[in-house]
């Protein structure tokens, strides 16, 4: 039996069966070295070599020997209840949740809660996440408001291989992030069939009629993958300038949405304003219908002052930089 499969096995005794082997953990999780490597031994080749390799070249860093390498434990991931010294940290604010396409549908309902383990585990960027939730088939990746939560009362702490890990986190914690391309697309197909079949011509509609309805997309897929379905109609050039200005439309309503959740004490939505006033700007520079709106999304972005701002923001070297990276060059 090869290396991982005996550090898999090592991992079920250390986290979850110490018995399986006849031995035990004590109440920080620790397991005697010596009891380990004859307990494993008596299936699988193993001595303290290779007890020490696994340890050295585990890519996650899941076990942790003590000083004189007479106990050993894992690090975190335990379902059997034990204190593993974790230190009590602050979070930053975001973190990210990966796991299998499979289980969104109990996460959209139930939030994340610890299952069978002692903690709920977060990675510390979505890159990291979404390898994690490759594990448990086709990925998707949840961002989690670990600053709000901790305001709110919640504990946080990071295990010593950077896992960080919280009792349980409630849905309204949680926007569900998009990197699947099909999706994307779904999302995009969604907000043109919306600009086509609503016809702004009928005088019984309200202006933002169009908007109203892109945005209410927002509770199917989430803030953030609505967010960059705008941002990929703002990219494409064979669209109208009417399309361009409904998506100026839907950040306003979604601004608006902003200050009923302030009011109400709810978490706001994430804005990516750079990009959002670089695309808004570039692509209704010569549209005077447009020149309000934008202005008083810029301002409420920015907290500038909507009569008195001298702020130009097609000038902003940071704005200007934005588009470039969209291969938008100023002329």
């Amino acid at each position: 039996m090869g290396l991982t499969e005996t550090s898999k096995y090592m991992s079920l005794i250390l986290r979850h069966k110490p018995e399986a082997i006849g031995i035990s953990l004590d109440e920080h999780g620790w397991a005697r070295v010596d009891e380990l490597i004859v307990g494993i031994a008596k299936t699988h080749e193993f001595n303290m070599d290779i007890l020490e390799e696994i340890v050295r070249t585990d890519n996650k860093q899941r076990y942790s020997f003590n000083e004189d390498k007479t106990l050993i434990r894992a690090n975190q991931g335990h379902s059997i209840p034990v204190d593993v010294e974790l230190k009590k940290m602050s979070p930053p604010k975001y973190l990210y949740h990966g796991t299998g396409k499979k289980f969104r549908e109990s996460i959209d309902e139930q939030g994340l809660i610890s299952q069978s383990r002692l903690y709920v585990h977060l990675s510390a960027d979505i890159e990291t996440a979404i390898k994690v939730g490759s594990r448990h088939g086709k990925p998707i990746v949840y961002r989690v408001w670990s600053g709000r939560m901790q305001k709110d009362g919640y504990e946080f702490y990071k295990s010593v291989n950077g896992v960080w890990l919280t009792k349980e986190v409630p849905t309204k914690y949680i926007k569900r992030e998009i990197f699947d391309d099909k999706e994307l697309k779904l999302i995009v197909n969604e907000i043109t069939d919306i600009l086509r079949k609503i016809d702004l011509d009928d005088e019984s509609l309200e202006d933002t009629s169009r908007a109203d309805v892109i945005f209410e997309l927002s509770k199917k897929y989430s803030w953030e993958s609505l967010q960059q379905g705008l941002f990929n109609i703002l990219l494409d050039d064979n669209r109208t300038e009417d399309d361009y200005y409904q998506m100026a439309l839907v950040f306003w309503c979604a601004l608006l949405e902003n200050e009923t959740r302030k009011k109400n004490g709810q978490i706001k939505l994430k804005f990516k304003k750079k990009t959002i006033i670089a695309l808004l700007c570039y692509r209704l520079r010569e549209s005077e219908q447009a020149e309000n709106l934008i202005w008083g999304i810029t301002c409420d972005l920015y907290h500038l002052d909507y009569c008195n701002s001298e702020y130009e923001p097609m000038k902003d070297e940071k704005i200007i930089s934005k588009l470039e990276q969209y291969g938008i060059t100023l002329k």
